[in-house]
């Protein structure tokens, strides 16, 4: 069986979830975010307005998302001393790590030009002073933005790089390494993965790994094959992965160091934290989460539209050991049961449930496991020698089945590994059966789903039956 490695996680640095195309439905937006490996968000500003909706943002979804602030190009004619000010307040505001949108635009002339690079070098100076790195657009502007690069160097305050990124770049390679030699990365959007796009595809491939962030400008700039409809941070993932092909690397490589680079540019530190609870109490039963890992991605799935349950956050940006669950756990006997649940499947993290359920068990806790029973298709083992060691540590065994045909099964739960899931899930209940679990087989009463012929299937293996409410929240 193969050792568990943490799925590599990704951080949009450049969204605009305020947008009304995304209405209320921000954390359906970030939900899927984070099942596409997109742990973080920046929201940014491009004008007062959008710049308090991104700090609101921020403040309403502290973990998965930060804001910044600034007044875009072409609004250049509307900055003055008042809106100065108050974009000095909002960057004082939690969740705000930088100061933008701001930059040069020559290419839409929104405002006087000159006014531009005025506007321009104020709020270079303001975010140098407090300290935060610039968010910078820049189209057909290049020779300028250089120039007032250039001066920005002798501004006081943030002197160490990366002073800022040039979001969603579109220039030459020679203007890259000029703005890469003053302090600043690279922002690759969703325009490097379009079939027109060989010139930019050039540039970016000349540059090294740790001088580009990844971002999708959302909801702009959807990348292939999805150009032309709204962008969203989940589609980050197609960016991330056609940037790791151009420079020859894995998807892990590309995705562990585009992160670091972010987290330089944001100054965000390494928090040693999990993200989310790893303990939580529904009713009189107390789950446990240990992975955001999951071999399906079931179309009812609360993940698809939650970010957590009974208000705790549940999405994990690293996976804990055992002593962690053992401690969040705490004293077990308050509760009828104790639930290895949480928001992915948890025998893809066997080793610690079984330690954790180990010590449950001298502790007197009646333990269950909920489980998709698909976790040893992805492991490389059997089912039974998955189930082997949990023996005697787990009281009954919750086993999510949904469908009494593979085809079906397919398309409800879409199984990374396809409709061969479907056998292996048979397998895994008729050897946990074999070796004396208590098996409970469960089906979501999905809308025009008949769940009798799942619940004969359950019967045909030894197991028990649950039909689960579908709740469409």
């Amino acid at each position: 069986m193969r050792e568990d490695t943490p799925e590599p996680l990704l951080l949009d640095t450049h969204a605009h979830l305020d947008d009304p195309r995304f209405g209320g439905g921000v954390e359906a937006v970030l939900a899927r975010a984070r099942a596409a490996g997109v742990v973080r968000v920046v929201t940014i500003g491009v004008d007062l307005a959008t710049s308090r909706r991104a700090v609101e943002l921020a403040r309403g979804f502290p973990t998965d998302l930060r804001a910044a602030v600034g007044m875009s190009p072409h609004d250049a004619a509307d900055y003055d001393d008042a809106v100065a000010i108050e974009l000095e307040g909002l960057s004082r505001e939690p969740g705000v790590v930088a100061w933008g949108e701001i930059g040069l635009d020559y290419f839409h002339d929104r405002a006087p030009r000159e006014a531009q690079r005025r506007v321009f070098r104020d709020q270079m100076r303001r975010a140098r002073r407090l300290g935060l790195p610039a968010v910078i657009h820049c189209r057909e502007a290049h020779a300028d933005l250089s120039a007032c690069l250039e001066e920005a160097g002798s501004y006081p305050g943030l002197d160490e790089p990366p002073f800022g990124v040039l979001h969603c770049f579109s220039g030459t390679a020679d203007d890259a390494r000029r703005a890469i030699g003053l302090g600043y990365l690279i922002g690759i959007g969703g325009s490097v993965t379009f079939t027109n796009a060989r010139r930019l595809r050039e540039t970016v491939l000349s540059l090294s790994l740790d001088a580009i962030v990844l971002e999708t400008d959302a909801p702009y700039l959807a990348p292939h094959p999805h150009r032309g409809k709204p962008n969203e941070p989940a589609l980050l993932r197609l960016t991330a992965e056609k940037t790791a092909e151009l420079f020859g690397v894995d998807f892990g490589e590309l995705a562990r160091q585009t992160t670091a680079n972010a987290r330089r540019l944001f100054r965000w530190p390494e928090t040693g934290g999990f993200g989310g609870a790893l303990a939580y109490r529904l009713g009189r039963n107390l789950y446990l989460n240990p992975t955001s890992r999951c071999t399906n991605d079931c179309s009812f799935c609360v993940r698809r539209r939650r970010l957590g349950l009974g208000g705790q956050r549940l999405w994990l940006d690293r996976e804990p050991k055992a002593g962690d669950l053992i401690a969040a756990a705490g004293d077990p006997t308050p509760y009828e049961e104790v639930v290895f649940c949480g928001f992915g499947e948890p025998l893809l993290s066997a080793e610690v449930v079984a330690e954790t359920a180990r010590w449950l068990k001298v502790r007197g806790a009646r333990v269950r496991v909920n489980t998709n029973g698909t976790a040893h298709l992805e492991l490389g083992g059997s089912a039974a020698n998955l189930l082997a060691p949990l023996a005697g540590l787990v009281d009954e065994l919750s086993v999510s089945l949904n469908a009494a045909d593979a085809e079906t099964y397919a398309q409800l739960c879409r199984p990374r590994a396809g409709e061969a899931a479907f056998d292996a899930l048979l397998d895994f209940i008729r050897t946990a059966v074999g070796l004396g679990f208590t098996v409970t087989v469960s089906a979501v009463a999905l809308p025009g789903l008949d769940i009798a012929p799942v619940e004969r299937l359950a019967a045909e293996l030894g197991a028990g039956f649950r039909a689960r409410a579908y709740k469409n929240d």
